[in-house]
């Protein structure tokens, strides 16, 4: 579960222009009235695939995946409108998309990476747009619930200290040096552990339909 969340933390692809001509496009799930095209998923899996530098995988299972991601994407920009959460702007994603274009040593190679993934810039800058606002989201709606005692960061850094020595030689660093690390750490699980609950109960709460026939 944890792992789907972190990879929902990409794009809501209905809401970016594009169309995979691939595929004769179908529904692959509804929420609801909202409708997520076979194009989003195979869209949401090209721009993923670009982004970790790997080979797209567009098998069922893999198209399943993403389509759940984007169900969960939907549910959570949803939220973020009904609650009138200060979600990251456009202007936002063009910071991130510098961020990425940095990783090429050229524009050139840049739009040749876009080009052999059969993306575009404005797909990219509309799924790293959606990624910052789900994350966003998860920091406004739950961080501020999490409370970490002393006695679970004292926990945390004998696990860490365990680790340490099971690695390296010497003494590993003192609990005051890794205390502000550990908290953000543990901060941070918590929050997708509620983020996670949260999920769970807002799918309960809609009308979610898959078409097999979309991941086969």
């Amino acid at each position: 579960m944890r792992t789907r969340t972190f990879a929902i933390l990409c794009a809501c692809s209905w809401l970016v222009p594009g169309f995979s001509a691939e595929v004769l496009d179908r529904i692959a799930v509804t929420v609801d009235q909202q409708v997520i095209a076979a194009s989003d998923v195979i869209l949401y899996l090209r721009v993923a695939a670009f982004l970790d530098r790997k080979p797209v995988d567009l098998s069922g299972p893999a198209r399943r995946s993403a389509a759940a991601a984007l169900v969960d994407r939907y549910l959570m920009l949803a939220e973020s409108e009904d609650s009138h959460f200060p979600l990251p702007s456009e202007e936002d994603a063009r910071a991130l998309l510098q961020q990425v274009k940095a990783q090429y040593p050229s524009e050139a190679a840049y739009q040749a990476a876009l080009r052999e993934d059969r993306i575009t810039e404005q797909d990219l800058a509309a799924h790293l747009l959606a990624g910052a606002r789900a994350l966003r989201f998860t920091d406004l709606r739950f961080r501020p619930e999490v409370q970490i005692s002393d006695q679970e960061l004292s926990a945390a850094y004998e696990k860490f200290a365990a680790d340490w020595r099971a690695s390296h030689s010497g003494t590993p660093p003192s609990f005051e040096d890794n205390r502000d690390d550990l908290e953000k750490l543990l901060t941070n699980q918590r929050a997708i552990e509620a983020l996670d609950k949260w999920l769970e109960t807002a799918r309960q709460k809609r009308h979610v339909e898959y078409r097999e026939a979309a991941f086969q």
